[in-house]
């Protein structure tokens, strides 16, 4: 909510901040915190507020981390996870070479109550061949964790296979070998 008196203004020492941020890079805003307020000095327990880093702001000139906004975080809440590739071994475009153009790097969730925020989600390789455009069926998604409603699951794209085919290769290869020796018989 918007509610001004729910705000709270701490101060954070940014090397503590960096230190975060080196470590998760991107996905530090993907990662959920407790955050433990003290009411004054002479308060030894605290309140602890689970919180989701937003809209990190670095300095224009040393690039060190500025600002960040916290906001609270709850079950149920949307959160943004990253997307990891795994078995691209088992991937005959991606085992020779080929790649995976990704055009989203998170799948925006909801986690259940009780259930433990996944570091990552899993994108399941095996099988891709070049050009085929990847899609949400492929992600493996843990127990209590699915898409939220903003995700369009049927419209979600991860991305597409690029690279070239090991067939075009091998035959231009023969070509240039035919031309050769027959060029040598004149």
């Amino acid at each position: 909510s918007h509610d001004s008196s729910s705000q709270i203004f701490i101060k954070t020492p940014w090397t503590l901040l960096q230190r975060e941020l080196d470590l998760y890079h991107r996905n530090f805003e993907s990662r959920v915190y407790d955050l433990t307020i003290y009411e004054n000095e002479d308060d030894t327990e605290g309140t602890v507020h689970r919180v989701l880093p937003r809209d990190v702001q670095r300095h224009p000139v040393q690039s060190t981390v500025f600002c960040t906004n916290f906001l609270r975080y709850f079950p149920g809440r949307p959160i943004k996870i990253p997307i990891v590739n795994i078995n691209e071994e088992e991937s005959p475009a991606l085992k020779r070479g080929g790649f995976l153009a990704p055009i989203s790097r998170h799948v925006e969730c909801v986690v259940e109550d009780g259930v433990p925020i996944p570091e990552k989600l899993e994108l399941e390789c095996t099988g891709l061949r070049i050009k085929e455009v990847v899609r949400m069926e492929r992600i493996v998604f843990p127990d209590g964790v699915k898409p939220s409603k903003n995700v369009k699951v049927d419209q979600f794209l991860v991305g597409t296979v690029f690279g070239r085919r090991m067939m075009d290769e091998e035959d231009e290869g023969e070509g240039k070998e035919a031309v050769g020796a027959g060029g040598g018989e004149q």
